[in-house]
This record gives C-alpha cells, structure tokens and sequence, in this order.
C-alpha cells in the first residue's frame, strides 16, 4: 500500500513530466513555425557629420554622426503569434572602412515591443495613448522623424575613408517557450552615403 504523499508525489511527477514534453513540443513547432515578415523600408531624411565629443571623461574629439530616419513595416504576423512574448527591435549601420579593412556593424536606435503593444506604434521610446476603438491586433511600427538613440561614430575618429553604410531594422523574437529567433523587419532602399564633416 502505498501512503498519500507517496500518491501524490508519483502523481506531481507524472505531471511534471507531460507539462515538459508538451513544452518541448511547442517549442519545436514555434520554430519551425515561424510566421513570414514582409520587409518594410528605412527612410533617411537627414545624415550629418561633425566634430564633438562624447560624454566621458578625457573624451577627445572626434566625428560624430547625426541620423533623422524614418521606418516603416508591418510585424503583425509576429505579435499575433500565440507564442510571442515580445520584440526587440534594433536599427544597425554597417560598413567597411577602407585603411584598415573591417567591417563595422553599429546599432543606432532599439526599441522593445511587447505583446500589449498589439496597435500602431508611432512614439519613439513612449507608449501611445489606446484608441477609442479598442482595436487590437495591429503591429505596425512607424517612426517618424527618429533619431539615432545611440552615439555613432567610428574607432578610428573620423568617418572619411567611409563612403556609405547599409542600414537595417533588426528583429529578436522573444517566446514564452522555446529558443530566441531573429531576422529583418525592414531596410534601406541601398547604401546611405555619408557625407563630409561640416566645417565650423
């Protein structure tokens, strides 16, 4: 005979064990059922190039660049996934520099989506007002007049063996189960040339 917290311990693990199969099963099926994303578009409006310094200490100076952008694209598919916990999305700059060859790939702006923000987000950085409507299930992600959050400026000081950069709007899908998965919301219509540093 068996005592009832012997019961209910073999009945815990029992369960325990069907919960965690169930999860794996999910995770695998998020995975491979991964809804597409139509790529949206990366406007520049404005791209300057000055000398400045950065806020730290002994902080030379240097080139240092300014962006004003705008973004446009649909995450929809993604938001309305049962598994979607929330998104991370992140604008990167890359480029090679000509003297010494690398390649450099900087994040400008980012901005976490989570699933409450199942409408349109227009704010840089603030959460909108909800509508009247009520209406939910939108993703679309539409920053206007944005700047970079983020300083942008090159190892070597300067930005003039620099010709042109590739802008992209990343994305990092968070799940509630499963692994993390990433790809690309939206681009650059080619490479943004950037311009000399504007003499003071």
């Amino acid at each position: 005979m068996y005592s009832t917290l012997q019961r209910l311990n073999h009945l815990s693990s029992l369960a325990t064990t069907y919960v965690m199969i169930l999860l794996g099963l999910i995770s695998i099926a998020s995975l491979f059922a991964l809804p597409a994303v139509d790529v949206g578009t990366v406007d520049v409006k404005d791209l300057i190039v000055q000398k400045g310094r950065l806020r730290r200490w002994a902080a030379k100076e240097e080139e240092i660049a300014s962006m004003r952008f705008d973004i446009r694209t649909d995450l929809n598919p993604l938001l309305n996934s049962y598994n979607t916990k929330q998104l991370f999305l992140y604008l990167t700059a890359e480029y090679d520099e000509a003297t010494t060859g690398n390649t450099h790939d900087v994040v400008l702006w980012d901005r976490i989506v989570t699933r409450g923000d199942m409408r349109d987000i227009r704010a840089v950085g603030k959460k909108l007002p909800r509508s009247k409507g009520g209406k939910k299930g939108r993703g679309n992600v539409r920053v206007e007049e944005g700047k970079n959050k983020y300083a942008w400026r090159n190892p070597s000081g300067t930005f003039k063996e620099i010709p042109s950069a590739n802008l992209t709007l990343h994305y990092s899908l968070m799940p509630y189960v499963g692994v993390l998965s990433s790809g690309v919301a939206a681009t650059a219509q080619g490479p943004v040339s950037i311009p000399e540093v504007i003499k003071r």
